[in-house]
């Protein structure tokens, strides 16, 4: 399905911030994300997000971007697969949006990164 980089930074956003959250994980830190991108012009990262709402259900969001190196370097794709559990069954959403430039892109993983740690951090999990 296609998409826009704003929907999907908005829907990892949502599910972080959400107030049923009980638990958050990272399989990548995202300090390294630039420099991958910078060297290999890919990168990516993977989060989940628990929430009990009546229930358990599982948030994982694996996000992989590549750099278009036809059009210097500066735009790209963004692949966002979402995969839902709950109630011991399975939902995977992939959605794909383009970039125009970089700085749009990397504003959009920093504003989910500051968001997870804050989640973290103040204890809200």
């Amino acid at each position: 399905m296609r998409t826009s980089l704003k929907s999907i930074i908005s829907d990892i956003l949502t599910k972080i911030e959400d107030k049923h959250v009980i638990g958050l994980i990272t399989y990548r830190h995202y300090a390294e994300e630039l420099a991958l991108y910078e060297k290999f012009g890919k990168c990516g990262f993977a989060i989940s997000a628990v929430m009990a709402n009546g229930g358990r259900v599982m948030y994982h969001m694996l996000v992989e971007v590549e750099r278009d190196f036809r059009d210097r370097g500066t735009s790209g794709t963004v692949k966002y697969m979402l995969l839902k559990e709950e109630g011991g069954k399975r939902k995977l959403n992939v959605m794909n949006a383009r970039y125009r430039r970089q700085g749009d892109l990397f504003r959009g993983v920093d504003r989910i990164r500051k968001s997870f740690y804050r989640r973290i951090l103040q204890g809200r999990v």
